[in-house]
């Protein structure tokens, strides 16, 4: 803090009441400070804000969509968890754009909240792997930094591949294809990996079809439904590939189970209203963000935040009717 004040040309006291959102810091030299924190690369001393007892009470969350349905159960659950624990959570969404998501977190930093809910646009991120490294906790949401120590909650994206595909075989398909939108994002990549290991333990072929948006899934899905070695199942590794599916089969007059049997990853109430109702792999949302948010809270009232657990949470397979299950 001293190095910030020698650079800003004013004193302890007044970096710190900056940093702390004071009221009587005058704009032109909270502006200073602020330079000069950024040119620094200074990050408030954590286990020195509780010994101080200048801890916030407020915590921040960080998602691509806050619109999604799963990311907004997510965001509820946290919200309830740090109010039952006295503290307010700061909501922002990243729309998948690393460089958003890092201006949030220098925001969320430099007013400090007491600590960082993540679900990363780029688990493969070089900055965030230093913000890993930084005095304000961190628990990562869904998706882990790739080579950071931090502690992360995520669910069974590889094992709930596989029952799903496991399910798919129960019925007699030896011909399923895994359809992918959004393969970079680490979740989806481990939902791939779980179906071909079922394939092959199985003994049968692994075929994956990458849909890049709606616009090109209607040709895709034709010439895949056209070849001599069509399809008799359908894997939708996610919530938007699933909905893109399932839409443009029906543009084309496929039918789901009659023509080809489908099971999704991702669970949204809507798909039980539908015709028919999908069968899909639930992730538990909502004990998603509590865990996190309360994992989080553990790590603020440490002096020591280093570490590097990894929960992992279970899915379950919500049986309807695309799969062939329950038809008259």
């Amino acid at each position: 803090m001293e190095d910030v004040a020698r650079a800003a040309g004013v004193g302890p006291m007044t970096v710190s009441r900056t940093i702390n959102g004071h009221p009587y810091v005058a704009n032109e030299t909270a502006k200073k400070v602020r330079a000069a924190i950024r040119q620094l690369g200074y990050r408030p001393n954590h286990a020195a804000r509780i010994l101080t007892g200048q801890l916030s009470k407020a915590i921040g969350l960080i998602v691509p969509d806050l619109a999604d349905t799963f990311f907004s159960v997510v965001s509820h659950a946290v919200q309830e968890a740090a109010r039952e624990a006295g503290y307010l959570a700061w909501l922002a969404a990243s729309n998948g754009d690393p460089s958003i998501e890092e201006a949030q977190i220098e925001q969320m930093t430099h007013h400090p909240v007491d600590g960082i809910l993540l679900v990363p646009a780029n688990s493969q991120s070089k900055y965030l792997k230093t913000v890993a490294t930084g005095s304000t906790p961190l628990v990562t949401i869904d998706r882990p930094i790739e080579g950071a120590v931090t502690d992360s909650v995520e669910v069974e994206n590889r094992a709930g591949a596989r029952i799903a595909v496991e399910h798919l075989i129960s019925h007699g398909c030896k011909k399923i294809t895994c359809m992918v939108m959004n393969s970079h994002l680490q979740p989806v990549r481990q939902r791939i990996a779980g179906y071909e290991e079922c394939l092959r333990h199985a003994n049968l072929p692994r075929r994956k079809v990458t849909l890049s948006d709606e616009a090109t899934a209607q040709k895709v899905l034709s010439a895949l439904f056209d070849s001599p070695d069509r399809p008799d199942a359908l894997f939708t590794a996610n919530n938007a590939c699933t909905i893109c599916v399932i839409k443009t089969l029906r543009t084309l007059g496929i039918e789901v189970p009659k023509d080809v049997l489908l099971v999704g990853f991702d669970d949204v109430d809507f798909y039980t209203l539908l015709n028919p109702p999908v069968t899909t792999i639930r992730q538990p949302a909502a004990e998603l963000g509590r865990t996190s948010a309360r994992l989080l809270l553990q790590k603020i009232r440490s002096t020591s935040s280093t570490s590097s657990a990894r929960t992992v949470l279970p899915v379950t397979l919500m049986v309807r009717e695309s799969c062939g299950c329950h038809r008259s």
